[in-house]
């Protein structure tokens, strides 16, 4: 259940404490890879990762190579269903890669609703710490960013996006005891899961509305999240961004003529239809503030994963494909030129 006022309060708290506790400088020269909602689970039919386990160990041995420095930005582990060492023991391999940031100083870890026992200094000291040595965890984090000009200038908020909500938030315990001693029970039996972004997409519209009306108030500032388990750029899905594309096409049309404009028009047409069909994008509306930026996930049906790329001032949304096979640019921009249009 979702109460505006909640989540935009919890926001805010989290945003306050980000700041408190020292905003990161983006370098004139760096390197981010974000990713979020793993759910890694105990390898069952619950596990709504382990299709995606070798996308995701592929992507992290092309960002090592490259300097990046790793961001997990919650629910990285499906703590609701399963205890930390049934986890810890299915995916012993991946928490060994993430392991190489660690070494070198590049992993930051930011908890949400699903994994909230890293919200416990004791928890990450008992069960994080064997593997990360001092590793802290944050419920958010800040970067700035410096732009040639002010109007170029402003933050990359990070949080997980669960703020605020009633379950995740207020009651989260007893959410916690219904998804482990019934849901969990629920997806062994159906093979139903429960955590792909197909599902139940009034919701997710919502929530990333309201994520959205709260990040248009923040003035220059840039909110990436998590939590729904559906890749925003700009404040827009992958419908809204085609929808666009077609309509500024048919405008550039009747100032120039563009070849093979019939051609153009019918391709975008067709993956717009292909998109609109899918219940994945049925609740979307247009939104006019590019402002929010959302993650996706690393736990798809199909075993892609998505992530955001933050490299030398340039933001990118990137897919996985399955196992591995390919690195997708979805969009990209330069920070700079967002900021300004803020």
């Amino acid at each position: 259940m979702l109460f505006p006022s909640l989540l935009a309060k919890g926001l805010s708290r989290v945003l306050k404490a980000a700041r408190e506790s020292g905003p990161i400088p983006l370098a004139e020269q760096h390197r981010y890879v974000i990713f979020s909602d793993h759910h890694k689970g105990a390898g069952t039919d619950a596990d709504d990762f382990k299709r995606c386990k070798e996308a995701y160990l592929a992507a992290l041995d092309y960002y090592f190579d490259r300097d990046y420095h790793l961001i997990l930005l919650g629910d990285a582990e499906e703590l609701w269903e399963e205890s930390i060492e049934r986890v810890q023991a299915t995916y012993g391999q991946v928490f060994d890669s993430e392991k190489r940031f660690h070494q070198q100083n590049r992993l930051l870890k930011i908890f949400g609703n699903h994994d909230n026992n890293w919200a416990s200094k004791g928890q990450i000291a008992k069960h994080l710490h064997p593997i990360f040595p001092g590793l802290e965890v944050s419920e958010g984090l800040v970067f700035t960013y410096a732009g040639p000009t002010p109007e170029s200038s402003g933050e990359v908020f990070l949080a997980h996006g669960h703020q605020g909500t009633l379950d995740s938030e207020v009651f989260p315990s007893i959410s916690r005891f219904f998804v482990r001693t019934v849901w969990r029970t629920v997806q062994i039996v159906t093979k139903y899961s429960g955590t792909q972004p197909s599902k139940d997409d009034k919701l997710r519209g919502e929530h990333d509305t309201l994520m959205y009306e709260w990040a248009t108030k923040q003035g220059k500032m840039l909110l990436i999240a998590g939590h729904t388990h559906r890749e925003i750029w700009s404040s827009r899905t992958q419908l809204e961004q085609k929808l666009i594309e077609i309509q500024a096409l048919e405008e550039a049309s009747q100032h120039a003529t563009i070849p093979d404009l019939d051609a153009q028009l019918a391709k975008l047409r067709a993956e717009y239809e292909a998109l609109r069909a899918s219940e994945t994008f049925k609740y979307d509306t247009i939104k006019t503030r590019g402002c929010y930026f959302n993650d996706g996930c690393c736990c798809f049906r199909d075993g892609s994963v998505t992530a955001y790329e933050l490299e030398d001032g340039q933001l990118r949304l990137v897919r996985w494909e399955p196992n591995g096979q390919a690195r997708n640019l979805v969009d990209e921009g330069q920070l700079a030129d967002i900021f300004y249009e803020l």
